[in-house]
């Protein structure tokens, strides 16, 4: 059974301004639209053994059509987002987006489920749970428009060949076999050799302008 559960409510709102996107290839930036109510960012830096930045590379966040299906089941559905359509995000959502996996293929089509070539080298390979930062300007208990930012962020460190790596996913599950991917990002290929650190921030923000 798939695993899609974002359990905190709050994160529920936020996935929902994610951004749509119009074009993706293989060699360009994403294309984008305004979001809804939020925008999505990634940032890839890549430091040598020295501790010296070798690469940075900034890409916006692209929600996949599973992803899209998914964030309707979980705030529409019942019993873990189980009663919906069968074609819609099958299976019970029970774990949130938190999980990053590295890619070496570029490309990205909406209706993507899984990476396309993942990261085999040693320390680059698997989906890796990522640690989560959480920030508001305001509290519930004034007038002011609430920003919210979430910012998720893991290192991978390699330990073996070196390797290309050319897109990020999110997934909600540590098996990415479960066709769990909500959102990928591509970029110029960042070499990654051994003992270098690759390290991903996924931010988001939500919410009304700044607090007076």
């Amino acid at each position: 059974m798939n695993s899609y559960l974002i359990p905190i409510f709050g994160l529920s709102l936020i996935i929902v301004g994610f951004t749509t996107y119009t074009l993706l290839d293989t060699d360009s930036e994403i294309q984008t639209q305004s979001g809804i109510i939020g925008t999505g960012h990634y940032t890839v830096t890549v430091t040598d053994s020295f501790g010296v930045v070798t690469a940075y590379r900034q890409s916006p966040n692209a929600v996949l059509n599973g992803g899209e299906n998914c964030v309707a089941k979980m705030i529409f559905g019942s019993n873990g987002g189980d009663q919906v359509g069968v074609n819609v995000c099958i299976g019970q959502i029970s774990e949130g987006w938190r999980y990053m996996a590295l890619d070496e293929d570029p490309q990205i089509l909406l209706t993507d489920k899984d990476l396309r070539d993942p990261a085999d080298s040693a320390g680059l390979s698997g989906l890796v749970f990522a640690d989560i930062t959480w920030n508001q300007n305001s509290t519930g208990l004034t007038t002011a428009l609430s920003k919210v930012t979430v910012r998720l962020a893991n290192t991978f460190t390699n330990s073996g060949a070196d390797e290309t790596i050319f897109a990020v996913g999110l997934f909600n599950s540590s098996t990415g076999a479960t066709n769990s991917m909500l959102s990928k990002a591509n970029f110029t290929g960042v070499l990654v050799t051994g003992g270098s650190d690759l390290t991903v921030n996924y931010d988001f923000e939500i919410g009304g302008g700044t607090v007076p």
